[in-house]
């Protein structure tokens, strides 16, 4: 019993499904049927005018099982149109109309199925349109003798199917495309007190161009009509610029009633194909300016994303590199402190023995032994504090950055060698985190370093400023860098890799300039008033310090 419950539920749901598109499909294409004949008395155009973008749609979109009962809904429909009202001969070719579509679809459907980006998808229902149209054309011409029709009915029905094609099927897909987007939410009491939210501002927009081109149709003069016709462009222009494809496709289809309109009022158009022609162009306008534009959003809209991730991702990087340089000075610092406390203890510990040795023992050899080993001792201690210095600055934790910048130029006799050293500190020291404190110190040091041995300079100024960046600028009048420094000099490289690695950046400009030589531009596009001779190094740190209060 309860195996014959659950297999006559999926017929029921079946037949349910069924029954409801048959009902919906018939009403729909009556309805559009009815709607057609007021832009063509003759029942097999008025069948093949807006019903043909009913059809391309729900063959479109729909499951292949479904297919069958619009073309028996079609076929009952149609076969009653043709049976009750049909006047000529031709107009009872209707029913076999029902059928193109159907196998239209079936190729068509493997080609829309893969189809993911919505103007590609616009498209490819333009191109089925025009297709369906070309073929009805073509199925009318194959009956023009046997029917004894005029060879002009073929142009006709080929602009009837188009017409209702390219108007309908696209906009069909704009309320698909929007219901299927829709997030429903059940009702709830919550729901009913909310506020309606409207967007007046497109309506508006619309209105007003629709009524300007209606009242440009019946106020101008009969010379002055195709000025009246561009006009009803103006909305489609618009709307597909302010909104896209949708604004595109939903203005066409406004603009077509209008033109309804002004032809029963005005009679603007001199027969049903003019008419028909007109609304495809401008139907083809919008939906082709919409493409383009909604198609522009979209790559802009990616090129947005693709940038904020290549921020984001840079951004990481930079903090990656910035917690790999924390480690490498935290590593540093900690062996400086084990080679301060182990080794530092044990070498005085083999001075004050050698020293020991050297005044006890009576031998000569022995106390020639105690002296070498208390002078191995010192040069050991000596070679230990350079290494200590390099590995973690002592003056920079004793004297704080500015002192300890000062405290370079004695170490390389700046004084003592006629070098005239000037130091420009306008940062807050306290407020540096020691990453930020120990890279400024180490380039600092490894500038002048480099001034000190190389450049032959006689005036060196350092400049250090904050800002939303930290600026550390140092200029000399010496003979200037190499061409090939960045292959030869491994310790500018090495600052060039470290700034890069905390998100900064370094320039390097030398030159030699004569005297009379005038200004140029600097970096920001601005006269520099002053001309340099020798080297000019800036380089430019983010921001990143710490508050005293913490």
């Amino acid at each position: 019993m309860a195996q014959q419950n659950q297999n006559s539920r999926p017929i029921f749901a079946d037949t349910f499904t069924y029954a409801f598109g048959f009902f919906i499909y018939s009403i729909s294409w009556f309805c559009l049927w009815n709607i057609s004949r007021y832009l063509s008395p003759d029942i097999l155009l008025a069948g093949l005018l807006l019903p043909s973008g009913l059809k391309l749609v729900a063959f479109t979109l729909s499951p292949r099982p479904l297919w069958r009962v619009f073309v028996f809904s079609e076929l009952v429909i149609s076969g009653s149109l043709v049976y009750l009202l049909a006047e000529y001969s031709h107009e009872n070719l209707l029913p076999i109309f029902a059928f193109l579509p159907y196998f239209i679809a079936i190729p068509f459907h493997r080609y829309w199925q893969p189809l993911t980006v919505y103007w590609q998808k616009i498209l490819a229902l333009t191109s089925l349109t025009l297709i369906h149209g070309l073929l009805c054309g073509l199925a009318i011409l194959l009956l023009i003798k046997p029917l004894e029709m005029p060879i002009s009915y073929v142009f006709s029905t080929t602009i009837s199917a188009l017409t209702g094609g390219i108007l309908l099927a696209p906009f069909l897909y704009l309320l698909y495309d929007y219901l299927q987007q829709k997030i429903w939410l059940p009702l709830s009491p919550t729901l009913i007190h909310q506020e309606v939210r409207l967007r007046p501002s497109a309506l508006l927009w619309g209105i007003s161009f629709f009524s300007i081109g209606l009242l440009a149709e019946l106020t101008l003069l009969e010379q002055m009509k195709p000025l009246a016709l561009l006009i009803i462009l103006l909305p489609n222009i618009f709307m597909a610029y302010k909104y896209g494809w949708q604004g595109g496709v939903l203005a066409s289809v406004i603009n077509s009633m209008l033109l309804a309109t002004a032809r029963q009022i005005t009679g603007s158009f001199e027969s049903d194909q003019e008419l028909q022609i007109f609304m495809t162009t401008q139907a083809l306008v919008g939906l082709g300016l919409g493409i383009a534009i909604s198609r522009q959003y979209l790559l802009a809209k990616q090129l947005q994303q693709v940038n904020n991730d290549l921020g984001i991702e840079l951004a990481n990087k930079q903090h990656l590199a910035r917690q790999l340089v924390q480690v490498e000075e935290d590593i540093r610092k900690s062996v400086a402190r084990e080679l301060h406390d182990e080794i530092g203890q044990n070498i005085t510990a083999i001075q004050i023995q050698a020293m020991l040795a050297d005044r006890i023992s009576q031998d000569e050899n022995s106390k020639n032994i105690a002296t070498t080993i208390n002078s191995l001792a010192l040069r050991i201690h000596s070679s230990t504090r350079q290494l200590l210095t390099q590995l973690r600055p002592h003056t920079l934790d004793e004297l704080g950055l500015e002192d300890a910048v000062r405290q370079l130029s004695s170490e390389m006799r700046f004084a003592e060698r006629k070098i005239d050293f000037k130091l420009n500190f306008g940062l807050f020291a306290e407020k540096l985190d020691d990453i930020t404190a120990v890279t400024l110190y180490r380039i600092a040091q490894e500038l002048l370093n480099n001034v000190s041995k190389h450049a032959n300079a006689t005036e060196v100024k350092l400049s250090l400023m904050p800002g939303d960046i930290f600026s550390l600028e140092l200029r000399d009048n010496g003979k200037g860098l190499p061409e090939s420094w960045k292959t030869k000099g491994q310790g500018l490289k090495g600052i060039e890799e470290r700034v890069s690695a905390l998100g900064g950046n370094m320039t390097i400009q030398t030159r030699q300039l004569a005297p009379d030589m005038p200004s140029e531009l600097d970096k920001q596009g601005h006269l520099d008033p002053k001309p340099f001779n020798g080297t000019r190094i800036t380089i430019n740190l983010p921001t990143k310090t710490f508050s005293l209060s913490k």
